[in-house]
């Protein structure tokens, strides 16, 4: 991972353990679960982006 993602993740990191100190364990776990759903939604969004890209390489 480069290290531009490196310290988004640390910035990021820092912040959701700010925010989810006060929650109860059941409202931390729904926003960890959410978050988690939520991320991976956007993994899979770029890989189908850089798919459809390769695609449209490979028919020029």
């Amino acid at each position: 991972m480069e290290k531009k993602s490196e310290q988004a993740l640390e910035v990021l990191e820092k912040e959701i353990i700010a925010a989810t100190l006060d929650m109860e364990n059941e409202e931390a776990a729904d926003f960890f679960s959410r978050l988690a759903d939520w991320a991976y939604a956007q993994s899979e969004a770029m890989l189908i982006t850089a798919d459809l890209e390769m695609q449209d390489y490979e028919n020029e």
